[in-house]
C-alpha cells in the first residue's frame, strides 16, 4: 500500500493535482509506525559543516533568461533538492539538506514562486534557529526579503533588527533596515540607516566631505522622492542610474528597478513625458529579462500608465494599466492595494465615455475574476479591504455592461452583471461590518452598492426588454455622475508603501526600487 501510495503520489505531482498531492501525504504519515517520545529523541545533528556561500551554488544564478528558460532551472534544482533528501535519512538535521534548502529557498525567492518559499522558509525554521549563527542569521535574512515581498514589512522589520544585533555593523543589513523602515513610511527612520551605512563604507573627498556611491544616491533619493523633495530626489537619482550604467551596464534587473524609480520621480514632480520614456525602458528591459509574468514587469506597467494618464495619453494608459492588473492579479503576493488604485485610476482618472470607450472596461472581466479566485484561495476576501476593493471591480463591469447590441453582446453584457452583483453582494456586509465596527466609516462605499445594485437591475430589465441605451455615452455618463465617481472610497490599508518593494536579486543586499 505504500509503494502503491508513493506511486500515485509522483503521478499526483506531475498532474498538478493539489487535492490529491495533500491527501496522499497525509495518508503516509498516517502509516508510520507508532513510536514513544524515549524512540523520538535524538542527539544533536551534526556540526561538521561550514555554511559558506559555496555550497550556496543555485542561488547565485541571475536569473535573466526569460520566463521558460528561469521556470526550467527552477525545476531543475528542485529535481536535484529532490534527489539529495531521498539520499540523507535524516531529512533537514543533515547540515547539506538544510543548507540546500536554503539555497532552494533563495531560488523561489528570486522567480517570485512565493508560495513556495514561504513553505519552505516555515519547515525549516526550527532547525535553522536552533542551529545558531551562521544558519538563524542566514534564516532571518532571507526569511525578512520574503515577507517584503508579501507585503508584509512590519514582520520583516524586526527579523532584520535580529539580523543586526546577531552580527557586527554592516552596509547591507543598514541598507535592508533602511529599504524595510522606507517602505513602512518611516522615511526618517530610513534615513538614519542609509546614513549610518554610507558612513561605514564611504570614502571623503579632500575637505571631508563624504562621497556617496550608488547604492547610498538611489537610497537616499528614494527618502527623498518619498518625501516629496524631488529635487534632491531626480538630482541623486540621476547620478545613481549614471554611474550604474557606466558601471554595471549589462545588470539588466538592476538597471530596470533604477529607471523604474528615476521614471516615478519624474512624474510625480510633473514631468511626465520624461516619465514616460524611462519608465518604458524598465518595462523593455523586465521584458527580456524575467519575462511578463514576473511582479516586477507588473510593477513597471502600472507605473508607466500612471504616467501615460497624468500625460493624457488616455488610451496607451488603460493598456498598460490592464496589463498590470492582470500580473498582479495572477501572483502569489497578490494584496488589495495596488489593484484598488489600477481601478481608481481607470474608473476616476481617465475620462471614460470622453476619450476612452466604456467598452473598453471590459477587458478587465477576466483579471477581475482571476483576482477574485486568487484572494479567495489565500483568504483575502473576509474584511473591508476586499469589499471597497470588490465595489470597485463590479462598478467597473457595470460600466461596460449596458443593454443592447447583438446577441453575442448581450450574452456576454450579461454575464458581466452577474459577476459584478456577485461581487456587490460580498461586499455588502464585509463593508458594513468595518463602518459598524469602527474600523473605517464606509457608509459611502455601501450608497454605492445598493446604487449599483439597483442599475444592475434596471439594466437587466431592460435587456429582458430589448431597450438598449438610447446613447451608450450618454448612459454611461449619467450612471458614472449618479454614482459619484471623483469620490474615492476609502482604499485597502496596507503597511508597506506602494512606491517601493524589496527586490529580489540578492538577498545579502536588497534592491530598492
Amino acid at each position: 500500500a505504500c509503494g502503491e501510495a508513493c506511486e500515485a503520489l509522483a503521478a499526483a505531482i506531475g498532474e498538478g493535482n493539489q487535492h490529491q498531492v495533500d491527501g496522499l501525504i497525509a495518508a503516509l504519515k498516517l502509516m508510520m509506525p507508532p513510536s514513544s517520545g524515549a524512540e523520538q529523541a535524538v542527539g544533536p545533528p551534526r556540526d561538521d559543516f561550514l555554511l559558506r556561500p559555496e555550497v550556496l551554488p543555485w542561488s547565485e544564478q541571475d536569473f535573466l533568461g526569460g520566463l521558460e528558460e528561469n521556470l526550467r532551472i527552477v525545476q531543475e534544482c528542485e529535481a536535484k533538492f529532490a534527489r539529495m533528501m531521498a539520499s540523507h535519512p535524516e531529512g533537514f538535521r543533515a547540515p547539506e539538506i538544510l543548507a540546500a534548502a536554503l539555497d532552494l529557498a533563495v531560488v523561489y525567492l528570486k522567480n517570485y514562486a512565493l508560495d513556495k518559499a514561504d513553505a519552505l522558509y516555515e519547515a525549516i525554521k526550527p532547525h535553522c534557529l536552533s542551529r545558531g549563527l551562521p544558519w538563524n542569521v542566514k534564516w532571518f535574512q532571507d526569511c525578512a526579503t520574503l515577507r517584503c515581498k508579501q507585503n508584509r514589512q512590519a514582520e520583516a522589520a524586526p527579523m532584520l533588527e535580529e539580523v543586526a544585533k546577531l552580527t557586527p555593523p554592516h552596509e547591507a543589513t543598514l541598507r535592508n533596515l533602511g529599504t524595510v523602515y522606507n517602505q513602512l513610511r518611516e522615511h526618517d527612520k530610513a534615513k538614519v540607516y542609509f546614513d549610518a551605512a554610507a558612513e561605514l563604507v564611504g570614502k571623503k573627498n579632500d575637505k571631508g566631505e563624504l562621497l556617496l556611491d550608488k547604492e547610498d544616491l538611489w537610497n537616499i533619493g528614494l527618502v527623498h522622492k518619498n518625501k516629496k523633495n524631488y529635487d534632491e530626489a531626480a538630482l541623486m537619482l540621476d547620478q545613481a542610474l549614471e554611474k550604474w550604467l557606466e558601471e554595471d551596464p549589462e545588470d539588466d534587473v538592476t538597471l530596470a528597478k533604477l529607471y523604474d524609480s528615476v521614471g516615478s520621480c519624474y512624474d510625480e514632480m510633473g514631468r511626465h513625458e520624461e516619465a514616460v520614456g524611462v519608465l518604458q525602458k524598465a518595462k523593455d528591459l523586465y521584458d527580456r529579462s524575467i519575462g511578463t509574468e514576473s511582479p516586477l514587469y507588473g510593477s513597471a506597467c502600472e507605473r508607466l500608465s500612471r504616467a501615460l494618464v497624468h500625460a493624457q495619453r488616455y488610451q496607451e494608459g488603460l493598456d498598460s494599466l490592464i496589463e498590470a492588473f492582470t500580473v498582479i492579479a495572477l501572483q502569489d503576493a497578490v494584496h488589495p492595494t495596488p489593484l484598488f488604485e489600477l481601478l481608481g485610476i481607470a474608473l476616476e482618472e481617465i475620462p471614460i465615455t470622453k476619450k476612452v470607450d466604456t467598452a473598453e472596461l471590459a477587458r478587465l472581466e477576466m483579471p477581475i475574476q482571476a483576482a477574485v479566485r486568487n484572494m479567495h484561495y489565500r483568504g483575502l476576501d473576509q474584511d473591508g479591504n476586499c469589499g471597497v476593493l470588490f465595489e470597485r471591480m463590479a462598478r467597473a463591469l457595470v460600466l461596460c455592461s449596458q443593454a443592447g447590441g447583438d446577441a453575442a453582446a448581450q450574452a456576454a453584457a450579461a454575464q458581466r452583471r452577474g459577476t459584478a452583483r456577485a461581487l456587490l453582494r460580498h461586499a455588502a456586509p464585509l463593508v458594513e461590518a468595518a463602518t459598524r465596527d469602527g474600523l473605517a466609516d464606509l457608509t459611502h462605499v455601501t450608497m454605492l452598492i445598493e446604487t449599483e445594485l439597483q442599475a444592475l437591475d434596471n439594466q437587466d430589465a431592460a435587456a429582458r426588454l430589448g431597450i438598449g441605451p438610447a446613447s451608450p455615452r450618454a448612459d454611461a455618463q449619467a450612471t458614472s455622475a449618479t454614482w459619484g465617481q471623483k469620490q474615492s472610497a476609502t482604499p485597502p490599508q496596507d503597511d508597506a508603501s506602494k512606491e517601493q518593494e524589496a527586490p529580489s536579486a540578492n538577498t545579502a543586499q536588497w534592491r530598492p526600487r
